[in-house]
């Protein structure tokens, strides 16, 4: 490996690294947000009798957008399910070419959801939510911010399997 790719893969180690603390950060808001939320949703609509309208919308939308921050980031981790019954039996050429067109796929997928999401937060600027006084554009932005963090982090795995690199293990992981 040349000094130049050398030097793009640890500052794409970075990148994605700080990708993922972004995601981590993001989900955690997001689950404990989402805990307060449907506890005080649960307690004011059987105890109290009086439900908490906004609420139930909230956790909709927060949960939309843990949905696809907890996506990007098991992209990163390698957390998706994988059936590798037929692939283990690959021969090494064969497999790096495998998981190349996987990777691949995936940015491209990455790309259409980055694009696609886009289009339509802007498509529902306007629109309000239900209850709450916010633009859709919001609860929309999970799409392409999703969609980022995804190209990133397939830009990245896609390098390692050309330049045949094992990926960094997280600090979590130590």
């Amino acid at each position: 490996m040349s000094i130049r790719s050398d030097s793009v893969v640890k500052h794409m180690g970075r990148l994605n690294h700080t990708v993922l603390f972004i995601e981590k950060t993001i989900l955690v808001i997001l689950m404990i947000g989402m805990l307060v939320f449907g506890f005080l949703q649960v307690f004011s609509r059987f105890i109290l009798k009086a439900p908490i309208g906004w609420s139930e919308e909230l956790l909709t939308y927060s949960f939309t957008w843990a949905s696809f921050m907890g996506a990007s980031a098991a992209i990163y981790t390698n957390s998706h399910f994988s059936v590798d019954l037929v692939t283990k039996h690959f021969p090494d050429k064969l497999l790096k070419a495998t998981r190349l067109f996987v990777w691949v796929l995936i940015v491209l997928f990455s790309l259409f959801l980055l694009v696609m999401g886009v289009r339509l937060s802007i498509a529902n600027t306007i629109q309000r939510m239900n209850i709450l006084p916010i633009s859709m554009f919001w609860a929309y932005l999970s799409m392409p911010v999703a969609g980022l963090f995804i190209f990133i982090h397939g830009i990245e795995k896609t390098m390692e399997v050309i330049l045949n690199i094992e990926s960094e293990p997280l600090e979590d992981d130590e």
